[in-house]
């Protein structure tokens, strides 16, 4: 049986991929293996239509690739029209613990993606949602790395109780709290002091940030589990960022509510899993990165 051309969505950062060189590269690429590539109407409008290049929605097509770091990955799974397919990545950010594909070995990537010679992981989700002093839910939103509530503009302490399944554990004092996935367990969780998962567990991580408290301890919840915070008194509101890329204000006695959601991303893997091996040449390479700045 004859298998269907694959129809591949590219979502470029321009700002990362400087004169979207490497995405042109990857449009030449996929034409030459027989699929197709596909940009929506709004995405690289300075590339001309092609052979081998199509103008479409996204939900149209079998995969999508981003090209940029973590932040242009974390964009893609959020955008519309994407957030359903598998997901690869071309990393050209600093470190890029998500996007797979370097560079140099774009056209090996191509061609496995196209003879489909990858598996694909399903990777936890959060589903938060934001409840005022009444119980009305005011905003819901989905995290793939992590979701904070911290201090935000005020330079003061801020207190936060916790609870899981319903049951009080404690009230923590400090900058906040991050509530993450095994896939942003390396982000900020990892900088708060809370321990590295590998991605594909399925479970919660509960880490104080900075807590004005004789300990500092991460809580790791099982994935069925229900996480709530709800800010104290304080002299203005704190702030609730979902991935960096959301925002809401959280005044006193609002809730914000936290599960594993029942929708997974998919990430495409192409090579073997060498999570814990690569790892620490990220780090170090984050550390290079940081010194020349």
């Amino acid at each position: 049986m004859r298998k269907t051309e694959l129809r591949i969505g590219l979502y470029p950062n321009s700002s990362r991929d400087v004169n979207l060189s490497v995405t042109r590269r990857l449009i030449s690429l996929i034409a030459s293996y027989g699929a197709t590539a596909v940009l929506e109407d709004d995405i690289a409008p300075e590339i001309p239509k092609t052979q081998g290049l199509e103008r479409s929605s996204y939900n149209t097509c079998d995969l999508i690739i981003c090209l940029g770091g973590d932040g242009t990955f974390i964009s893609a799974v959020h955008h519309e029209s994407a957030c359903n397919l598998p997901i690869s990545g071309v990393n050209l950010g600093q470190v890029g613990f998500l996007p797979e594909i370097d560079a140099d070995k774009l056209e090996e990537a191509v061609q496995r993606l196209v003879n489909r010679q990858y598996s694909i992981e399903k990777r936890v989700m959060l589903d938060v949602s934001c409840y005022d002093a009444e119980g009305k839910r005011f905003a819901h939103d989905h995290a793939i790395n992590d979701v904070v509530l911290a201090r935000g503009a005020c330079p003061r302490i801020v207190t936060i109780d916790l609870e899981i399944e319903n049951v009080p554990v404690e009230s923590i004092p400090g900058d906040g709290i991050i509530i993450s996935t095994p896939t942003g367990s390396t982000a900020y969780s990892m900088s708060a002091g809370g321990p590295i998962i590998h991605p594909t567990m399925n479970l919660i991580l509960i880490t104080p940030i900075c807590p004005h408290t004789l300990h500092n301890r991460t809580y790791i919840a099982d994935a069925d589990t229900t996480v709530s915070l709800r800010l104290q008194q304080y002299p203005t509101c704190a702030t609730l960022s979902v991935d960096g890329r959301s925002h809401y204000d959280i005044y006193h006695n609002d809730r914000v509510e936290v599960a594993c959601s029942t929708h997974a991303f998919q990430f495409i893997r192409i090579w073997e899993d060498k999570f814990f091996q690569i790892l620490p040449e990220k780090i170090q390479k984050r550390g290079l990165v940081n010194e020349t700045i």
